[in-house]
């Protein structure tokens, strides 16, 4: 059991012992670790339902701990709050119980979800920009998360590749080649194998065609009709549409690759597609879909601010299939196939409105009537300025860009000797690489997922403060440190700890504190809280480094410090890897 747990059972103990309700006691890590290491308010409540003095509960409850050796001290401060301080016994003792395990002393619940997340949305044939870079790696971590506490988790990218842009693309190509034969009607044979053009010209169409839409009624038009076309099967223009498909994914996943970032499933829009129009059938037959000035839509209600959502489009005028159909359509298939007790969409927090609309009509139909649908939102990354992020040339910024700008920036920290020097020419270029990623998606993950945040590319790569550097140097620093010693970094049934500085005691508290973390990220799917909680430990180790020598103390001293560094790291590697870093042996 961990230790927040254990202490809660004492309290409770205690509460019940003085002849006291133990309904809803509240014990955290105290605000004051001057005064007690946990903190518990309950006897506050307690006071004012049975008209007592809530000081002289707390007292009785109080006098009940200080009988229990667990703890060195326990205090009344103020009304009625109850400070405790673990025993230095008890917290170089239970050391093995609750970190030696996957879970780093995490209860996993007995009965684990099965949740279903959808993030990464790029489009095919654009190039992944700026704002691709926050589902990704947010929804790569609350992955994570979801799994750490126990979960099973299916992962889908959810490809952009069914609608408006792919007639853009097919009709910008028709003009530009119209010889090729995926354009001639009469042709029978099979189509290239080769695309007749790369991922890189589909990235550079794609701009002027939407530009050709805005200016040219008749070329959008002609792009509504092929997008129907390619939809209906045509068989050419399939071919093109899998030819875009495959250069595009191809490009995609090693970027998403390169940031660490994985997916179960690959499926996009497309996938849907005769599902939809059956759904569409059936909504239609049973009266769910109503006519409303030519086109279809489903009244879903009130939004949770109690105004009028409004109704979801699923057929326009024209009859065409809005994105809100293809939502549904893909809710309904998530759950036959996959039975999810929670699907979440990690997208930018200003889709709020589609997906409360989007949420509302599967409740309405009858898709959500056991399960949780969650729209993870996020804010914008902005400048220097506070203003939405563009390169120092002026241009936003595709996410190879950001990749590279930080993975210069490392490389250039250790040409100038600020880190890295001792490594040679050839792990500078490979760890500059993993650096700069881990610094890239630190700083982004390390804010509060909802807010905005600043992105400064002189800062990103910097080795003081709350940056990627910072944490990676911590956990080099621990490992170089074994290494130096010779120790074992197994784990061992026999460690213990023997406290003998504050440095020392305030990072096995930090240890303990874990749990707590972990549960608060997963509950509000907030990856800021494990970076917080990695960025404090960084923080206490390297207290504890520098206050408490290894070599040449005694024989006790050496071994306790080295089995406190030895866990210290098994707890940081696994909350890196909850981020998403990867650490390197050097730096």
């Amino acid at each position: 059991m961990n230790l927040l747990n254990q202490i809660k059972e004492k309290v409770t103990a205690a509460y019940q012992a003085c002849g006291f309700s133990a309904d809803n006691i509240l014990v955290r890590l105290s605000d004051r670790p001057d005064i007690g290491d946990y903190q518990s308010n309950g006897a506050l409540p307690l006071a004012k339902s049975l008209h007592q003095n809530p000081r002289m509960i707390a007292e009785q409850i109080a006098e009940k701990l200080r009988q229990d050796s667990f703890f060195s001290k326990v205090s009344v401060d103020g009304p009625g709050f109850i400070n405790m301080t673990i025993s230095d016994t008890v917290l170089g003792t239970i050391l093995f119980d609750i970190l030696a395990n996957p879970t780093c002393g995490y209860e996993r619940p007995d009965s684990p979800k099965t949740i279903f997340l959808d993030y990464g949305g790029p489009n095919v044939a654009k190039a992944l920009h700026v704002g691709h870079l926050r589902p990704a790696v947010i929804g790569e971590s609350i992955k994570r998360i979801c799994q750490f506490v126990g979960d099973k988790t299916i992962s889908d990218v959810h490809l952009g590749d069914w609608g408006k842009p792919m007639g853009l693309l097919i009709t910008e190509l028709q003009d530009r080649q119209p010889d090729l034969p995926y354009f001639d009607a009469s042709y029978t044979g099979d189509y290239p194998s080769e695309a007749p053009f790369t991922a890189k010209d589909l990235e550079t169409m794609y701009p002027i065609a939407s530009n050709h839409a805005k200016e040219d009624p008749t070329f959008a038009e002609r792009a509504h009709e092929n997008t129907k076309l390619l939809q209906d099967g045509h068989r050419g223009y399939r071919a093109l549409w899998h030819h875009f498909i495959n250069l595009s994914v191809s490009d995609i996943k090693k970027l998403y690759d390169e940031l660490d970032v994985s997916f179960d499933l690959w499926r996009g829009e497309s996938h849907v597609h005769e599902r939809l129009m059956k759904m569409i059938d059936r909504l239609r037959a049973d009266g769910t879909l109503i006519k409303d000035q030519g086109a279809e839509i489903i009244p879903v209600g009130k939004a949770k601010g109690g105004n009028d959502l409004p109704p979801l489009i699923m057929v326009k005028s024209d009859g065409a299939v809005m994105y809100a159909a293809t939502d549904l359509a893909t809710i309904e298939e998530r759950v036959d196939e996959f039975h999810p007790d929670a699907i979440l969409y990690v997208v930018d927090a200003r889709q709020a409105l589609h997906f409360e609309q989007v949420f509302a009509g599967a409740k309405k139909i009858g898709l959500a009537d056991n399960l949780s649908l969650e729209h993870l939102g996020f804010g914008t990354i902005n400048g220097t300025d506070n203003k939405p992020y563009k390169t120092r040339s002026g241009g936003i910024p595709t996410l190879r860009y950001l990749i590279d700008t930080a993975t210069s920036a490392a490389l250039g920290k250790m040409e100038s000797g600020e880190m890295g020097r001792d490594l040679t020419p050839d792990e500078k270029t490979k760890i500059s690489k993993i650096v700069g990623v881990s610094a890239l998606k630190f700083a982004d993950l390390m804010n509060e997922r909802m807010k905005n945040y600043v992105f400064d590319e002189d800062k990103l790569t910097g080795t003081e403060g709350k940056t990627g550097p910072y944490l990676l140097y911590a956990m080099v620093r621990m490992k170089s440190v074994l290494d130096k010693m010779n120790a074992d970094s197994d784990l061992s049934a026999t460690d213990t700890v023997t406290i003998t500085t504050p440095a020392e005691r305030q990072l096995l508290l930090r240890l303990y504190a874990l749990p707590d973390s972990v549960q608060t990220a997963y509950d509000n799917r907030a990856p800021h809280v494990i970076a917080d909680y990695l960025f404090k430990l960084s923080q206490d180790f390297n207290l504890f480094y520098h206050d408490c020598p290894i070599k040449g103390t005694d024989e006790v001293t050496q071994k306790s410090r080295l089995t406190l560094t030895k866990y210290t790291l098994f707890v940081a590697k696994k909350m890196a890897y909850l981020l998403g870093l990867q650490v390197p042996d050097k730096m």
